[in-house]
C-alpha cells in the first residue's frame, strides 16, 4: 500500500460527517454494549451508511477493505476458509471499531502503512478503550459538558475522545501512542495544543463513533454470503417503505 503524504498542518478526523447524522434515530441504545456478530457483506453495508465510501465506486471501495485485511486489520494474520466452508470471517464489535477508525485516519484516501502499524502494535490496548468509549459515552468522563461562548447558543460535548498522539514530520510518522481517551474538557486542551506542535491528528469522539457503529449493526440487513450483489441495491431493499 502506497503511504500517503501528510497534509501541512493540522489534520483532522473525517468525523464531522457522523456528526452531521442525528444519532436521535438510533436512541435508545442498549445500556451494555451488546453481542455483536457481523458477517462481511454486512460489515461492508455498515462502512457504507456510515459513509466511508464516500464518492469512489463500490469495487474500488471492496478492493480497499480486501487489502486491509490482507495486511492484518481488523483480524490480523488469520486465514479465513473459502465461502463453501463454515470458517466465514465475522465482525464483533471491536473489528467494526477498528475498521471504522482505520477509515476515519484515511489521507488522500489511504492510511499510511506505518499508521496501520500502530493500530495493530496497540490492538489489545484500543479494544479497552472501545468497550470504554461506549459504556461512558453518556455518564462518568464522558459526561455533556455545555461550552459557552460570548453569547451564542451553548455547545454541548459528550462522550469520551481518542488521541492517538499521531504526529507527522515532513511526511513521514515521528510518533504514535500510546493511545488515550480524553474527556471532552481535556479533548479541548487538546485541540489547542495541537496546533502550537508538528502536524498532529486531532483526538475524535470515539464515544459518537461506537454508537453509530452499536446501532447500525443491531439493524443491519440480512446479507447473506455468497455472490457478491450490489451494495447500493441492497441497501434499497433494506430501508422500509414510508
Amino acid at each position: 500500500m502506497t503511504k500517503a503524504k501528510h497534509a501541512r498542518g493540522t489534520r483532522r478526523y473525517p468525523s464531522d460527517r457522523l456528526q452531521r447524522r442525528s444519532t436521535n434515530r438510533f436512541d435508545p441504545l442498549p445500556e451494555k454494549l451488546p453481542f455483536i456478530r457481523l458477517r462481511h457483506g454486512q460489515t461492508l453495508w455498515l462502512l457504507n451508511e456510515l459513509g466511508y465510501r464516500g464518492t469512489v465506486s463500490e469495487s474500488a471501495f471492496y478492493e480497499y477493505i480486501k487489502s486491509l485485511r490482507k495486511l492484518g486489520i481488523p483480524f490480523g494474520r488469520i486465514k479465513f476458509r473459502s465461502k463453501h466452508s463454515k470458517w466465514l470471517a465475522e465482525y464483533s464489535y471491536c473489528h467494526l471499531m477498528e475498521l471504522a477508525m482505520t477509515l476515519s485516519l484515511r489521507v488522500y484516501h489511504v492510511v499510511p502503512d506505518a499508521v496501520l502499524m500502530g493500530i495493530i502494535r496497540y490492538r489489545a490496548q484500543l479494544y479497552r478503550l472501545y468497550r470504554h468509549a461506549y459504556a461512558q459515552s453518556r455518564t462518568g468522563a464522558g459526561k455533556p459538558k455545555l461550552i459557552r461562548i460570548n453569547s451564542r447558543k451553548p455547545i454541548e460535548l459528550r462522550g469520551l475522545f481518542l488521541d492517538l498522539k499521531i504526529q507527522f514530520a515532513g511526511g513521514h510518522l515521528e510518533r504514535f501512542g500510546p493511545p488515550s481517551l480524553l474527556s471532552p474538557a481535556k479533548a479541548l486542551a487538546r485541540f489547542g495544543e495541537s496546533a502550537l506542535s508538528a502536524p498532529a491528528f486531532v483526538p475524535f469522539n470515539l464515544s459518537l463513533l461506537s454508537e453509530q457503529v452499536v446501532a447500525l449493526a443491531l439493524r443491519a440487513p440480512d446479507i447473506r454470503s455468497g455472490r457478491r450483489k450490489s451494495l447500493i441495491s441492497t441497501v434499497r431493499r433494506a430501508r422500509p417503505s414510508h
